[in-house]
């Protein structure tokens, strides 16, 4: 507010005042401008969407199962154990819940503050490694990729975990110029990018070192302050992971909390041939041809002012993430999401090249007056959803309103994991069971006054309707993806 603020007291200044306002300032006005709309973007159409289901769902089925629950030790969905991913997020969900209520915003939330985080620190790393007009259109490339918005606007992890990344590499850029205590970030983001997403988060462990030994800058990796953030990071890791261990043992070791995935390299079953990540990088992120260029910028630059310092961060960055997904059996295009950072400063190195200083101050306000105008309509029009929302949001609330407290939920059939997740985050309750043949459902008898109320798909309802007497079966409601009735004496 304070740089809106400045900026309309230069505007409406008289002319000769106008004259002493710098292009500099100017620049720097534009760039908190453009922050600003950002911020706005990231967080005014998080509630209108209902979750897509998998792993949307699954996320804030077990931030809301810690408050159903009263565990914030162990994660759990409903009341089963799980170790899908350690906790923060989940914790960060839980509080915004406890505080606010149980909704879709507050699940998104986590991932929407991280994602305008992310871009402040994109930003002020650009700046530190380049200068302000690079760091400028570093925001400029990465407000531009849907690919990497969408990633604000989830109840994902990816975007937590990139926010963590980018943290750790900023504060080792700026310990180069603003002193070793600036490695005191590098710990606590190394435990962020853990407990947002376990190992798969941790990228900081190689991508920091190998940027101070490629920079000239190894004796830090000896120093006290680097030494001690990293300890205390680990330490930070530890206080949540050992007492799990000794609680559950081998089977949180095994789990993705643990070092399920750098020993699987992944999951089993699964292929992930190593030119996919790159492939989908150049389909995904539509500046890839920039960010490639930019990289022969860089190598171009090493014997310039600062070069040598820049490509020591930015290819340790990019290449250790894309190098990692890469040897994973899994592949997902949003593991891509923490690589688009140093691709879009790369990026951003190229679009440095093109545009020239006089060519830049119009770009530059032209680009925050579109940016802006583009952020106003998205707040005021419809937008699609970053994706495709659940299809039994309307089974969710039919439960709601027809389901005692006492009532005991059975599933026939079907993918108990989709079911069992949105009922724990739309409808506070789980399922009692599943059931996978006409035999087993028959044997299904009310006891102690419960109803049993039985969830089907509509072709295997047409298969219970032939098995079971019409007397037996009472429906309460339907959908086209799904039917719920009483299973009777």
């Amino acid at each position: 507010m304070d740089a809106l603020k400045e900026l309309f007291k230069k505007l409406t200044a008289a002319p000769d005042e106008r004259l002493s306002f710098p292009p500099e300032e100017r620049s720097g006005l534009l760039s908190r401008v453009y922050l600003f709309f950002l911020f706005i973007l990231c967080f005014v159409k998080l509630q209108p969407y209902v979750l897509p289901q998998l792993d949307d769902m699954t996320h804030a089925a077990i931030g809301a199962s810690i408050l159903q629950t009263g565990d914030w030790f162990t994660m759990h969905e409903g009341t089963a154990v799980n170790w899908l991913k350690p906790p923060l997020y989940f914790w960060l969900e839980a509080v915004f819940f406890k505080l606010f209520s149980v909704n879709e915003y507050w699940a998104k939330f986590p991932a929407a503050l991280t994602g305008f985080l992310t871009f402040l620190f994109a930003w002020k790393t650009a700046k530190e490694l380049y200068n302000a007009k690079v760091a400028f259109l570093t925001l400029f490339v990465l407000s531009t990729s849907l690919f990497f918005l969408r990633y604000t606007q989830r109840c994902m992890l990816d975007m937590p975990v990139t926010f963590a990344v980018t943290l750790s590499v900023y504060g080792a850029v700026k310990a180069a110029r603003g002193g070793p205590r600036y490695h005191l970030l590098y710990g606590p983001a190394v435990a962020l990018g853990y407990y947002f997403k376990g190992l798969q988060g941790m990228y900081a462990l190689a991508i920091v070192p190998l940027y101070l030994v490629l920079a000239g800058r190894w004796r830090e990796l000896l120093g006290p302050w680097f030494i001690g953030s990293l300890l205390a990071g680990l330490g930070l890791v530890a206080a949540w992971t050992v007492p799990q261990y000794f609680t559950h043992g081998l089977e949180f070791l095994n789990s993705q909390c643990g070092i399920g995935p750098l020993v699987q390299g992944g999951l089993p079953g699964y292929e992930n041939p190593f030119y996919r990540p790159t492939q989908n990088l150049f389909r995904m992120f539509y500046w890839s041809a920039f960010s490639f260029y930019g990289m022969w910028l860089a190598v171009k630059g090493l014997r310039g002012p600062g070069g040598r310092e820049a490509a020591s961060a930015l290819f340790p960055w990019f290449w250790t993430i894309l190098a990692a997904i890469s040897v994973s059996s899994v592949f997902g295009v949003r593991y891509l999401v923490p690589a688009l950072v140093p691709a879009a400063i790369f990026a951003a190195l190229a679009l440095d090249r093109l545009i020239s200083e006089a060519r830049f101050r119009y770009f530059q306000h032209w680009a925050t007056l579109v940016f802006g105008l583009a952020v106003l309509l998205a707040a005021l029009l419809p937008v699609p959803p970053a994706k495709a929302a659940s299809e039994f949001i309307s089974l969710y609330r039919t439960v709601n309103t027809v389901a005692r407290p006492a009532d005991r939920l059975v599933l026939y059939k079907e993918r108990i994991y989709i079911f069992n997740q949105g009922l724990v985050f739309y409808s506070a309750r789980e399922l009692a069971k599943q059931v996978m043949t006409p035999e087993e459902l028959a044997a299904e008898a009310p006891a102690g006054g419960a109803r049993t109320l039985v969830i089907a798909v509509p072709r295997d309802y047409e298969e219970i309707k032939k098995t079971l007497p019409a007397k037996r079966i009472f429906e309460f409601a339907s959908d086209r993806d799904w039917v719920l009735f009483q299973l009777l004496p």
